[in-house]
């Protein structure tokens, strides 16, 4: 059995959001699994879900996995372990992750993870138009689902291939209202439905008690484009967590755009927080044409009572839900004044 990390034993984060994310998988793992846990600095266990359920040859752009995890992992044997940073164990610094798995045959692997930890937020404005001045992605965002990669000499981020369900990397950190502008191109529309390509993550929702993962979504405003002519925006706290404070709002009817593959586009993505109402709009278009006057997709929670979790913060990020890799550049955020 070996415990094998997406992004390796020496990981670095910054303060993005409310967890970290120590993504990877176990193979040679003989179910069904006895002990799944970690140890931050010596502090006590605590127990994570790994992937258990085998890929049942569902069509993942169009249905979601029968899981615990429902579409955060994917294959047998995949995790990813949400450490809170408000772990009283966390520090400044260097800090150590101890994991241990043990399948039903008795046999125990242990990997331990070193990571630095900064618990200052990142300000805005965020410039990200240049990314020659990064050695690893793990220096420009958070990688929260799925992975992505840093191309320097192209000046580019990619997703990674196989794009996962729902892959997220967070770049910035939590800020009230704001807006990004960055550039896109979808490599291919194979086996994809909706493509992103961003989000104001507000973070994962999850059960009670426990379950080792959240699979709830929770988003301030995402922008959801579907390569045969559908594109919508999406607010939601605790998507497919299934409590009763779930609540999905999107663009109904969706607005009609036409992608296209190896094409250049430009994206205004914005979320505002006003008088207790979340608000998102964004727009696209060619680059190299003139940017529209009109936003193309506007959306907000006021139907949404009190009562339920609401938001005045998000963290703006890169979003994928499946298909081929999404390239981005020139990003760009700054406050909503």
């Amino acid at each position: 059995m070996t415990i094998i990390l997406t992004y390796g034993k020496r990981q670095r984060f910054r303060y993005r959001t409310y967890d970290l994310n120590f993504m990877g998988r176990v193979e040679g793992l003989k179910f069904p699994i006895t002990h799944s846990t970690y140890s931050l600095n010596g502090g006590p266990p605590v127990y994570f879900y790994i992937e258990e359920v085998p890929d049942p040859g569902i069509d993942w752009t169009f249905e979601y996995k029968n899981s615990p995890a429902v579409n955060r992992l994917k294959d047998l044997g995949d995790f990813n372990i949400e450490v809170p940073v408000s772990a009283p164990e966390l520090r400044d610094g260097e800090n150590t992750l101890v994991i241990s798995v043990q399948g039903s045959e008795g046999d125990l692997e242990q990997v331990t993870v070193s990571f630095t930890w900064d618990h200052r937020p990142l300000p805005i404005p965020l410039d990200l138009t240049d990314l020659s001045c990064f050695n690893h992605i793990q220096e420009v965002g958070q990688i929260v689902d799925g992975a992505f990669d840093l191309d320097r000499d192209q000046n580019l981020i990619r997703s990674r291939a196989p794009v996962y369900p729902d892959s997220l990397l967070v770049l910035g950190s939590l800020h009230g209202s704001q807006e990004a502008t960055y550039a896109v191109r979808f490599t291919d529309f194979t086996k994809v439905k909706w493509l992103g390509p961003s989000d104001f993550f507000a973070g994962h929702a999850g059960p009670t008690p426990p379950i080792g993962i959240k699979p709830g979504w929770s988003t301030a405003g995402m922008i959801a484009i579907n390569p045969r002519n559908e594109a919508r925006s999406f607010l939601a706290y605790g998507d497919h967590v299934g409590t009763d404070q779930e609540w999905v709002i999107q663009t109904m009817p969706p607005a009609r755009f036409y992608p296209k593959t190896r094409t250049w586009y430009r994206v205004r993505h914005q979320v505002e927080f006003r008088d207790g109402i979340n608000y998102v709009r964004w727009r696209i278009w060619r680059a190299g044409d003139p940017e529209p006057t009109q936003w193309f997709i506007e959306e907000n929670d006021s139907t949404i009572p009190d009562i339920y979790p609401k938001y005045k913060e998000a963290s703006f990020a890169l979003f994928q839900h499946s298909g081929m890799p999404i390239e981005w550049s020139d990003i760009y955020i700054s406050p909503l004044l």
